[in-house]
């Protein structure tokens, strides 16, 4: 638009189509008073009613406390669309964000498993692996009992 008043008028019409109801109401009788676009303005600035200052302040609490729901994921498969119990793949073994060991297992010396997860109760030449008592292979000790320090009081009788 060329015209100044032309682009003033267009400019104040907008305005006062795009305000609020309760602006509206105010800018109505100013429609043909005011001079400026800040006139109007201000005439708006205190206007507006609980419900709408109610609204415009949940609407900015929302836009602020966008909290994003954690990804559900299947234990089975690891994708995002469904839990393990609903997972289409339940037949199939779980995959294991650990790798595999790329040496013989040194407990049976027959596949790449961890030490600490073979089962086997033979070693590769078929002699039986003596289970460890109590925990198993957790810790090893040597036949040599520890030496402590406590004393001994009773008596030795030979």
């Amino acid at each position: 638009i060329d015209s100044d008043e032309a682009q003033r008028l267009l400019l104040f019409q907008l305005a006062i189509e795009n305000a609020n109801t309760d602006c509206k109401r105010v800018l109505e009788p100013l429609r043909n008073n005011a001079k400026t676009l800040t006139q109007l303005v201000k005439a708006c600035q205190n206007v507006g009613s609980e419900q709408h200052k109610a609204e415009m302040l949940a609407l900015a609490i929302a836009q602020q406390l966008v909290v994003t729901r954690a990804a559900i994921k299947c234990f089975l498969c690891r994708k995002e669309e469904h839990i393990k119990r609903d997972c289409p793949n339940k037949n199939r073994p779980m995959q294991s964000k650990e790798k595999s060991p790329f040496q013989i297992c040194q407990w049976c010396q027959k596949g790449y498993h961890w030490s600490n997860q073979c089962h086997s109760k033979f070693d590769k030449e078929g002699n039986c692996i003596e289970p460890l008592p109590g925990n198993g292979r957790k810790r090893v000790t040597s036949g040599t009992p520890r030496i402590t320090n406590r004393t001994f009081t009773g008596q030795i009788t030979t």
